[in-house]
């Protein structure tokens, strides 16, 4: 071969790869990337818990594909991008603003997923602040695409679960295997099974969810086919896992629980997943029609929409623009640290006396104790009435930063053989639950959450009603209360509740009480 030949046959090097991208976008990405470096400083503490998720539980596993995934969407636009001059917009601190907002709202009131989609909105305006509304609109789905990266799903776990179980009890039921239901409990000859979770298959919606819109997006250009897709990606993930759990029911009958539990490590892992999405392509195939690089092509057209073009108005210099979004950066991030930095000292906890009523000493080992991992105090206490039925009381008080509603910190300790077994009534302002052990150890527990003076039941409005204190640095202590009695014998435990409950008075007055001493 000629050496001119060999030559000509060497990989361009990074830098005259830089030398190719154009002046205007050369110094348009050099200040988006300044801002974004200020963005995941500030939200530091969402991208590292965002990150945990992703590499340690199994139902957010898949958003490790998103970011390859969005680099892939940006590029499948290059030719268009290429065509087009970056340019700052001035309107684009109102989207930036904002965002900034939800962030700290997020994480004042501890709601993760919020703090979380605020991380992930602070870059997608600042984007769009300092590349224009064109380029904006241009890259929208890539844009909005980043809005997966925020691991959801977990809100509909409880419905997911009890859905999973109903349809367990069917199949087990039809299949001609005595069976009984208790809530996600399910007691078979081959032993006592627990949709727990894990099993609801969440992960697997959400999963799927993803690559539904992916796939409907860039491979199918009529609304009605990308409308069918998601109810598939949605009802398919469904029905199968609940086949799934019912199989596993099915196969201890013959092999027994623990052989059984051996095949769902095997089967639920990302073989299932495969199967799921195989059998979702296999039903949409015939609908899609579309190239993928004609999506890319096709984006060319929202730069010309007439709402993006009235919106780009008013330009600005990125030398400008981009410094005054990091200032408001750096300033929300002071605002949050003062709020979070607030607040009364830790108050020492004891229990409280209540009419007629005795303490008694804890017993070894403790039946049941919640956690309470971000609290700054601490309470268990057991009380024996006359007849001697018995009432555990559990206070926990939070400062600016812990948050008792959060998983973990209410009457299921995390980590333990106890369970939820389903909703029960329970007085106002106070939510009830019935929970088990070893499948035979029930106790019922009342949880309120408690706040400037007042006693609630909703883990949103509590997270909420103090959020204006907190934002103008005045935050109150919060309190967790949980009252719990022995179920294991029938209605005794429910009783035991309901006097200890008209003695104490309420959550509010266990906890002035318990303050107070």
């Amino acid at each position: 071969m000629p050496p001119e030949l060999t030559r000509d046959r060497k990989r361009p090097s990074a830098a005259s790869l830089l030398q190719r991208v154009p002046a205007g976008w050369a110094s348009a990405l050099g200040w988006l990337a300044f801002v974004l470096v200020a963005a995941v400083l500030l939200t530091a503490q969402q991208w590292v818990d965002m990150a945990r998720q992703w590499l340690t539980v199994s139902a957010y596993q898949h958003i490790l594909f998103v970011p390859p995934i969005i680099a892939w969407l940006v590029w499948n636009r290059r030719e268009v991008l290429a065509g087009m001059s970056p340019q700052a917009w001035w309107p684009g601190v109102a989207l930036v603003v904002p965002a900034l907002f939800i962030w700290l709202i997020g994480s004042l009131t501890s709601l993760d997923i919020v703090a979380q989609a605020g991380a992930v909105l602070i870059l997608q305006t600042a984007t769009i602040a300092l590349l224009g509304p064109r380029v904006g609109a241009v890259l929208l789905f890539p844009l909005a695409f980043a809005a997966f990266l925020v691991p959801f799903g977990e809100e509909i776990v409880p419905p997911l679960q009890m859905l999973t179980a109903d349809m367990v009890i069917a199949l087990t039921h039809l299949s001609g295997i005595e069976a009984e239901i208790d809530g996600v409990f399910i007691d078979t000859p081959a032993g006592l099974f627990e949709v727990a979770a894990a099993c609801a298959g969440v992960q697997f919606v959400v999963a799927m969810v993803t690559l539904g819109v992916l796939a409907a997006k860039v491979g199918m250009e009529r609304w009605s086919r990308r409308i069918a897709l998601m109810a598939l990606c949605v009802i398919v993930p469904i029905l199968a896992n609940g086949v799934r759990a019912w199989a596993i029911v099915a196969i201890a009958q013959y092999v027994g629980a623990e052989r059984a539990g051996g095949v769902d490590h095997i089967v639920y892992g990302w073989l299932f997943f495969a199967i799921v999405v195989a059998l979702v392509l296999a039903i949409a195939w015939r609908w899609f029609d579309r190239d993928p690089e004609a999506e890319g092509r096709a984006a060319a057209r929202l730069a010309d929409d007439p709402l993006v073009v009235a919106l780009d108005k008013m330009p600005a210099r990125a030398v400008t623009l981009a410094p005054l979004l990091v200032a408001a950066i750096v300033l929300f991030g002071l605002w949050g640290g003062l709020a979070h930095a607030t607040g009364a000292p830790p108050q020492a906890l004891q229990a409280p006396d209540i009419a007629g009523w005795t303490q008694v000493e804890q017993r070894e080992p403790v039946r049941w104790q919640p956690e309470g991992a971000g609290a700054r105090s601490r309470m268990h206490a057991i009380y024996r009435d006359g007849a001697g039925h018995e009432v555990d009381l559990y206070l926990a008080e939070y400062g600016a930063i812990g948050d008792p509603t959060a998983t973990g910190e209410g009457a299921v300790p995390p980590d333990s053989p106890w369970r939820e077994v389903g909703p029960v009534s329970a007085p106002a302002n106070m939510l009830g639950t019935e929970i088990m052990a070893y499948g035979t150890q029930r106790r019922l527990a009342w949880t309120s959450y408690v706040g400037d003076g007042s006693a609630t039941s909703d883990p949103l409005h509590f997270r909420l009603a103090g959020l204006g204190k907190r934002l103008f640095l005045r935050p109150e202590p919060r309190w967790l209360v949980i009252v719990s009695a022995d179920a294991t014998s029938g209605g005794a435990g429910r009783d035991a509740l309901d006097r200890f409950h008209a003695d104490a008075k309420g959550p509010e007055k266990l906890v002035a009480s318990a303050v107070s001493r």
